[in-house]
């Protein structure tokens, strides 16, 4: 249907009807929510793509605008925990969600299962418990509520379970997708699909590049995964699909000039105000109240799409660590302190976003230890050149973009908690990415682990704090933008000049242990010194 249709003036009750009808589908623009798992480590039958594809599928729905968290090699327990996390996020943001898996699957008695790397199956009956049902991942998408559901499963490999695994039962059995969603199969039912020889399986490599084009709908886009994949297999391998889709959905609109690496564009709705939706995680007009909580990008120059900020809430609270808190340090004096509400970056700035500018300006792209670029915060970054990207990001949005004060960034970072750790008392290395050979605090708080993970982790693989930040404590110390005093004395609600001699940092890193990524602490570095432990991340006035 040509959309074009509802621009003109003058509805008939025929045209009233389709808005209402199309209302649900174009409204699910707003949040997209994504599970992406890689298992490749299987100790009797490892596979060589899994991680890759995982890897690159998360890449590119991050650049379509999906909020993405994306696993590895996930054994029983881990497996369980993220589905569970999924689905309560599915359920609290709406919108569009999307489950990827590449790995090994199987069907047992018509019920499809997800092999964790640490699988011990010996018989048929094992599997229950060893593995991961997907009609329970697609039942927990259903009941989230959220408006359609996109599930892939390039899950049919090789079986490595052949003593006692039936002929007539290889591939995955058919699961019927419910009202609003679609489930995509690497190949058909009772079928296996092929690991590949390149970088990504024969399916995964058709659906990165089906994905990546602009303007095709989703069955659309899945019908052409299926001639590519057969055409690249000789037919041995045909991919299928269950849908129930009531609407389309695109992962790139036909408006989409821009890279797939970059940011999501700009889109406009194809129905006039007051109908018209929201834009995925728009901006708040000009003169607006915007809501606590609302995650948001601006528009760059080019129509692209800047970091994920988080509008923080106004609000007083005591700032500094209580004379009972162990391992205080003299220089965190509690004192109370209001802060005006402005907004607050979701992530520390990530390799991604400052290589942009490096490439804008034609600065050197800062090193990454070799532990590789994209979704990892940017590492190597002094004082003066934060401040500089922030102020780049500022002319291209017209938006006054800058370094957190220190009182906005603890502000943030405790999400209205009190605790030493926005987590409670204690901290573990399943929260955090710190040293975690070392132990904080009482004995309760648990024993001293050998988990040291020796460097940066990608932004958001753990939970975010109350206020949806991700990784206030540990990764890499944040810079702010005010000097540091010894003891406070109001540099901390402002921000200082670029003469300043020393700035304050904040949140501990992958190399500290658990008393240096307390809420409360407090460190300094000189606005030149560059560390392979440092980053920063954004704040923006509102």
């Amino acid at each position: 249907m040509d959309h074009s249709d509802f621009r003109t003036t003058g509805f008939s009750w025929r045209r009233w009807l389709w808005v209402l009808l199309l209302w649900p589908v174009l409204a699910l623009a707003e949040p997209r929510t994504a599970l992406v798992v890689g298992n490749a480590g299987y100790r009797d039958s490892p596979l060589n793509n899994p991680v890759n594809d995982a890897r690159d599928v998360a890449e590119a729905l991050r650049a379509m605008g999906f909020e993405v968290v994306q696993r590895e090699n996930l054994d029983k327990r881990g497996f369980d925990a993220v589905v569970g996390d999924f689905a309560r996020r599915l359920k609290e943001r709406g919108g569009v969600g999307l489950f990827y898996y590449s790995g090994h699957g199987a069907q047992v008695k018509g019920e499809n299962f997800l092999i964790p790397v640490s699988a011990a199956i010996a018989s048929e009956a094992d599997v229950e418990y060893e593995a991961v049902n997907a009609g329970r991942i697609l039942r927990n998408m259903e009941q989230a509520g959220n408006g359609l559901n996109i599930v892939v499963l390039d899950a049919c490999r090789n079986n490595p379970y052949r003593s006692w695994y039936r002929s007539e039962t290889k591939g995955l059995a058919r699961m019927d997708a419910p009202t609003g969603s679609i489930i995509a199969y690497a190949t058909a039912p009772g079928a296996v699909a092929a690991d590949g020889a390149g970088r990504n399986s024969p399916y995964t490599a058709g659906l990165l590049q089906a994905m990546r084009t602009p303007g095709l709908g989703i069955e659309q886009l899945f019908k052409q995964v299926r001639i590519q994949v057969a055409k690249a297999t000789g037919n041995r391998q045909v991919p299928w699909e269950s849908s129930s889709l009531m609407g389309d959905f695109y992962f790139v609109s036909s408006a989409s000039t821009s890279s797939p690496q970059s940011p999501t564009p700009v889109v406009s709705a194809a129905v006039p105000s007051p109908f018209r939706p929201s834009v995925p995680q728009e901006a708040p007009p000009k003169g607006s109240q915007p809501r606590a909580g609302q995650v948001f990008r601006d528009t760059l120059s080019d129509g692209t799409r800047g970091p994920a900020m988080v509008v923080i809430p106004a609000g007083s609270f005591t700032m500094g660590s209580s004379a009972d808190e162990p391992e205080r340090q003299p220089d965190e004096r509690q004192h109370d302190v209001r802060i005006n509400g402005f907004a607050m970056g979701q992530y520390e700035v990530t390799f991604e976003e400052y290589d942009r500018f490096c490439t804008a300006t034609g600065r050197e792209k800062p090193s990454d230890q070799g532990w590789g670029r994209g979704r990892r915060p940017v590492i190597n970054v002094d004082w003066n050149e934060a401040v500089t990207y922030a102020e780049w990001l500022s002319k291209q949005t017209s938006k006054q973009y800058r370094l957190p004060t220190e009182a906005e960034w603890e502000y943030a970072a405790r999400a209205g908690t009190t605790t030493p750790f926005w987590t409670g008392r204690c901290v573990t290395t399943d929260q955090v990415n710190y040293d975690g050979r070392f132990g904080y605090g009482s004995p309760d708080c648990g024993a001293k682990t050998d988990v040291y993970r020796g460097k940066t982790l990608p932004v958001g693989s753990f939970k975010p704090n109350p206020w949806g930040l991700y990784d206030t404590m540990g990764n890499v110390w944040e810079l702010t933008c005010s000097a540091y005093e010894e003891y406070y004395n109001g540099a901390e609600e402002r921000c200082s000049t670029k003469d300043t001699d020393r700035v304050a940092v904040r949140g501990g890193s992958w190399y500290r242990y658990p008393n240096r990524v307390r809420s409360a602490l407090r460190s300094w570095d000189d606005p030149t010194d560059r560390d392979y432990h440092q980053g920063f991340r954004l704040a923006r006035s509102l």
